[in-house]
């Protein structure tokens, strides 16, 4: 018996070199904050990478309203407008000029998100708590794209000896942002991701993004839950006044952030979720991430994160205004990622 094997080969056309060496253009704008982005290159999959390469340097305009805001030029492609305060319901225009291109791109910043109330209650058992948000939106009228972050901040304390040899007591901020769990609408329906029978879900709705599609010019109660562990079968908060204690926690909070996007961020965190799901599937269509940089690649969009709410449970004995804040200490940096 005489067994063949067949190998089938298919060529594919790949635009290599349209794709390489295209401007690379990311900055998000904001209310009331300095405006910083960068420029970058991008290169071919097929080159060798260099020490660099990446960089594009280039000088930045920046409008509102049509009118020259600020300029800043880096070799580098590091941009840092720090003279200006972007304001909410204005809008925005970049021009960026390398030796020999030109890219732009426009958005606008958002009114505030209106926010009529924030309520909570809590489940505790002796494994941790449960709580249950509802945030009360009040909808103006026209397309609106949301999205909610919730942080976590902590005030910690830790003892270490100084340049003498002495005890010192020390204090610094954690922030971090948290997942939370929701069965609302408004984050399903992003991607139909609704059920438990259906073979290709999509992905989650990991940035917490939607529109007011369910609400539009209404008001409408969202709703999330947080799971919080307990510390060793306490709640972890520690006294900060007891010589007995080398570190501990002295209060935690959660801040909500109800924030109002640019349709630019919406479709770009929309898209790169997207691609990020179905892009090693080779199954599934691919999927462009999104942009709005003419003449280039990346995103310029605004955000409005002016709606913040906090929730804090505290054990102080003392004001804040004697304790100083370590630079570097604990602090595990703030944010919440785009």
């Amino acid at each position: 018996m005489i067994v063949s094997i067949l190998a089938c080969t298919k060529t594919l056309d790949f635009d290599d070199e349209g794709l390489a060496n295209k401007l690379v253009f990311n900055g998000i704008i904001q209310t009331g904050d300095s405006f910083n982005a960068n420029l970058l290159r991008s290169s071919s999959i097929l080159s060798e990478p260099r020490e660099g390469a990446m960089f594009a340097g280039g000088t930045i305009l920046l409008y509102e309203n049509g009118t020259l805001l600020s300029t800043a030029s880096s070799p580098l492609g590091q941009f840092s407008l720090t003279d200006i305060k972007p304001k909410a319901g204005a809008n925005y225009r970049i021009v960026v000029n390398t030796e020999n291109e030109m890219i732009e791109a426009a958005t606008n910043i958002p009114q505030k998100a209106e926010v009529i109330s924030v309520d909570t209650s809590s489940v505790k058992n002796e494994f941790g708590r449960w709580t249950n948000y509802k945030v009360n939106i009040k909808d103006p009228l026209g397309e609106d794209y949301y999205r909610l972050v919730l942080m976590s901040e902590s005030l910690s304390f830790y003892t270490s000896k100084d340049s003498l040899g002495n005890d010192k007591r020390y204090y610094a901020v954690n922030t971090h942002q948290w997942l939370f769990n929701s069965d609302d609408p408004v984050f399903k329906n992003l991607y139909n991701n609704f059920g438990q029978d259906v073979i290709d879900a999509g992905p989650n709705n990991d940035y917490s993004i939607f529109t007011d599609d369910y609400f539009q010019g209404k008001g409408y109660s969202l709703q999330f839950q947080v799971y919080n562990s307990y510390n060793g079968g306490g709640y972890g908060y520690s006294d900060p006044s007891s010589p007995n204690l080398s570190s501990g926690i002295i209060y935690q909070r959660y801040i909500i952030h109800v924030q109002k996007l640019s349709k630019e961020l919406f479709n770009y965190l929309k898209y790169i979720k997207l691609y990020e799901f179905y892009h090693d599937d080779p199954f599934a269509e691919p999927v462009p991430v999104y942009s709005n940089i003419i003449n280039g690649v990346g995103i310029f969009a605004g955000v409005n994160d002016e709606a913040q709410f906090s929730f804090q449970e505290t054990y102080i004995p003392f004001s804040m205004d004697t304790i100083k804040i370590e630079e570097n200490g604990y602090n595990n940096g703030g944010g919440y990622s785009y």
